[in-house]
């Protein structure tokens, strides 16, 4: 479940994730991706809310790795990623990109 809690009068929303789960791999496909994207579509998708989930209640120094398929579009993919999570308040210095997901059409997301 996500809880947005912002006022309509604040220019800037806070996005709070809650979510239940262990610190695993975690997928994120293409075809989820596919859909129209929006804060609250990516803060809703399975895999990123409980990898953030997972993040927010890691030791000091973890960091969420997103890897993604190799190539350009895999690259462009990782990047819209990293920035929806930006936007949604996550520091950018806790995440971590890396090419080489097992799979070409999925995200792979976990905590190290």
């Amino acid at each position: 479940m996500i809880v947005l809690s912002s006022q309509m009068l604040h220019a800037e929303p806070t996005v709070t994730f809650l979510a239940h789960g262990s610190q695993d791999l975690r997928t994120l496909s293409a075809e989820l991706w596919a859909r129209p994207r929006s804060g609250a579509a990516v803060a809703a998708m399975p895999a990123v809310r409980e990898s953030v989930q997972d993040l927010l209640s890691a030791p000091v120094g973890a960091k969420l790795v997103i890897r993604y398929p190799g190539g350009e579009e895999g690259n462009l993919w990782a990047e819209e990623l990293h920035v929806w999570l930006i936007s949604l308040g996550i520091d950018a210095n806790l995440m971590d990109l890396r090419p080489g997901s097992s799979e070409p059409d999925q995200i792979e997301l976990y905590i190290e």
